[in-house]
């Protein structure tokens, strides 16, 4: 390998290292970048772009450098932890733990300014790194040998950060490596090394502050951080322990043993009421308990409540392996060390989909995702749980008189969250006898519990053989008229409230616009550069077809994050079989290549995704992935071919670069027509790529 192929495989492995971990380590720290689609990557997109129209100026990566130091302080900085806050109070979307109500106009631009300021920081991060792959296309001879060394390389950048997440490393690495690869771009002169090497060390020290938690676990999901445990008004009562995620409270690892409640009076501990906690009501509905399902078990209350309960199997099935291991290693009760406990690490939904078993109580503990499920689409690690088609898959996991439990956080000021889930189940159940709010150990509120099943005569017959506990379910009972929109597969958008954007995407997409056009002004003049439209078109199309890839994919296989690794290296993988086709076919007419393109792109629409479940797993995956991804193969045939003629590369490659930021933003209109209608788009996109080919050449 040449000294140009090695450069240009150092800049695309560190580019991709550092865009994955940017936008984990972001969207942990600030985040209101865990509920914004992409904002993120379409920052890193757009510094790329920028980088190559301006690839002929000197590239500096000591900009790359200290801006990755700045980012790290800022993160960690009072104003920007702030924003998450300052804007989750729009009414059309949720975003757990913050404030409910914004603070007017001057607060909402406020945190507009600090968001956007981030996303500048990003952005100038990666201009220097642009420049050099920009100039090293300019260079390169041939260009089909160049883009496919781009993709080897940016597949080994994901697949190193994978590792890294594998085996649950901590940030301060990250940062070490991605800044110790860059050194390799920094002039070897003394004032650019000390300056690039203390950069090293600062963003080190930053990242790695030490914090008062037990312990502190980056799973491939978020961070955990485990802290002791009080119990509400005696403080002198430990019980237990709190697992914090991504900065916020989010479950307890409680101790409700035996042994433990009758060390103290009734007024402290009560035994008698243990029973209408959130972890042992599902039990109160049925005598038989031999087979449990429990979806998203946690650490371990769930799993302790059925084993209390004299439960006899109990499948936990649980997406964070993190989660897990520190439940397995400190919950009080220890649950998942009992026989009788199976835990499975997978999504929901895929489980669901795979299983044969048949259960006496199914209980879906509180699944919401404080995150979107992937690096690149809108889609909450959760959405796909709460659809009608989900529903009716747990449904027919039920045994015939099988009991069906959903607990989940309603906010008082999201009641239709509560409402499309009353909905949701009396869809699917044709009933829902009760609706309730819960508590647990720790807290006077835990959710909403809706009890129905298969035979929902039988469970209200056995609930009012229990004179407390009907006492209970009137004095907590909770009331919905089902009349919210529901969720489906094709519109899954459990936390928007109706086919809208919601207010805060759109806020945050008309400033990054605003961004794209001063950009495109500053381009025009300084460099009197102009977009090219067909790699542009082609950008905006590309990163729609890979957002309906990924959620897909998540729909067949789970929204895991090695799923959701293996669809993106996948896409990479197609486009490298692309650039080999170009290389050893000699395409003569593109109008060809487009024609298959279209024909792809309407059978990916036309064949509903649903048939390929009658396959076996491998069947399914190699007939899925074929499918899904042929319109990419073929997009990348044309992109290939266009930009080997392109006269000026560098703006080509900013052209696909600024148009996948504009492609990312269109996302959202798949929350007004839903995620298949987006194919329409991209099949209008790619039309107008074909219509811009010839004043491209």
């Amino acid at each position: 390998m040449n000294g140009k192929n090695i450069r240009l495989f150092i800049v695309s492995f560190v580019m991709l290292f550092i865009e994955i971990f940017l936008i984990r380590w972001i969207s942990t720290e600030v985040r209101i970048f865990a509920y914004l689609s992409n904002l993120a990557l379409l920052a890193c997109f757009l510094g790329i772009g920028l980088g190559c129209y301006y690839a002929k100026k000197p590239a500096n990566v000591s900009i790359t450098i200290g801006m990755l130091f700045v980012i790290a302080l800022a993160s960690q900085s009072e104003p920007f932890l702030r924003i998450t806050d300052v804007l989750s109070g729009f009414s059309d979307s949720v975003v757990w733990y913050s404030a409910f109500k914004t603070g007017g106009a001057a607060m909402v631009f406020y945190g507009t300014l600090l968001t956007m300021s981030f996303f500048a920081m990003i952005l100038v991060a990666f201009i220097p790194l642009g420049q050099i792959l920009g100039r090293i296309f300019d260079e390169y001879g041939n260009v089909v040998i160049g883009y496919s060394v781009n993709i080897l390389a940016s597949l080994a950048g994901i697949w190193a950060f994978n590792l890294c997440s594998f085996f649950s490393t901590q940030p301060w690495l990250w940062f070490a490596f991605s800044i110790a690869t860059l050194l390799f771009f920094v002039p070897r002169n003394r004032k650019d090394m000390i300056i690039a090497v203390a950069a090293l060390i600062a963003a080190v020290l930053v990242t790695c502050t030490p914090r008062s938690s037990i312990l502190t676990v980056w799973s491939p999901y978020q961070k955990l951080e485990l802290y002791e445990n009080a119990l509400a008004n005696f403080s002198f009562i430990r019980n237990g322990y709190v697992l914090k995620v991504n900065n916020v409270g989010y479950m307890t690892l409680l101790d409700q043993s035996e042994g433990f409640v009758k060390k103290y009076p009734p007024q402290i501990y009560d035994v008698s009421k243990r029973k209408f906690n959130t972890y042992e009501l599902p039990y109160q509905f049925t005598d038989k308990r031999d087979a449990v399902l429990l979806v998203g078990a946690g650490g371990g209350n769930d799993a302790s409540g059925a084993l209390r309960s004299g439960a006899g199997i109990v499948d936990g099935v649980e997406i964070d392996e993190g989660i897990y291991k520190i439940g397995r290693s400190w919950h009080p009760e220890k649950p998942y060390d009992d026989k009788r406990v199976r835990i499975i690490i997978d999504d929901a939904r895929a489980f669901l989909k795979k299983s044969k078993e048949k259960y006496d109580v199914i209980s879906f503990g509180v699944l919401d995702s404080h995150r979107i499920s992937s690096n690149f689409n809108n889609m909450r690690l959760d959405d796909y749980v709460y659809t009608q088609e989900s529903m009716r898959e747990a449904k027919a996991r039920l045994k015939d008189d099988g009991v069906f439990t959903l607990t989940f956080y309603v906010v008082p000021d999201r009641l239709w969250v509560g409402d499309r889930i009353y909905g949701l189940l009396k869809k699917t159940f044709g009933e829902v006898p009760y609706a309730f709010t819960v508590s647990d150990a720790t807290l006077n509120y835990a959710g909403v519990m809706f009890v129905t099943g298969n035979d929902p005569d039988g469970i209200r017959r056995h609930a009012e053989s229990q004179p407390d506990l009907m006492e209970y379910i009137k004095n907590a009972q909770a009331g919905f008229p089902g009349t919210t929109r529901l969720t489906t597969d094709d519109w899954p958008y459990l936390y928007i409230q109706k086919p809208m954007i919601p207010r805060l995407y759109l806020l945050v997409s008309a400033a990054i616009l605003c961004m794209l056009f001063v950009v495109y002004k500053v381009l025009m003049g300084s460099q009197g550069a102009k977009i090219n439209l067909h790699f542009f078109f082609l950008g905006c199309a590309f990163l729609l077809l890979e957002f309906q890839n990924i959620s897909k994919a998540n729909l067949l296989f789970g929204s895991t994050w090695i799923v959701n690794s293996y669809i993106i290296s996948a896409i990479l993988l197609l486009i490298l079989a692309a650039n080999l086709f170009v290389y050893f076919v000699k395409v003569k007419d593109i109008k060809i290549i487009y024609l298959l393109l279209f024909l792809s792109v309407v059978t990916v629409y036309m064949i509903p995704l649903g048939a390929l479940n009658m396959f076996g797993y491998w069947t399914k995956s190699i007939l899925g992935a074929t499918l899904l991804n042929l319109p990419i193969f073929f997009a990348g045939i044309i992109f290939i071919m266009s930009f080997d003629k392109a006269q000026v590369k560098d703006a080509a490659l900013g052209s696909n670069l600024i148009g996948a930021v504009v492609g990312g933003l269109l996302e959202s209109v798949s929350y007004i027509t839903g995620v298949k209608a987006l194919l329409i788009l991209v099949f209008l996109l790619y039309a107008a790529s074909y219509a811009c080919l010839k004043r491209s050449s």
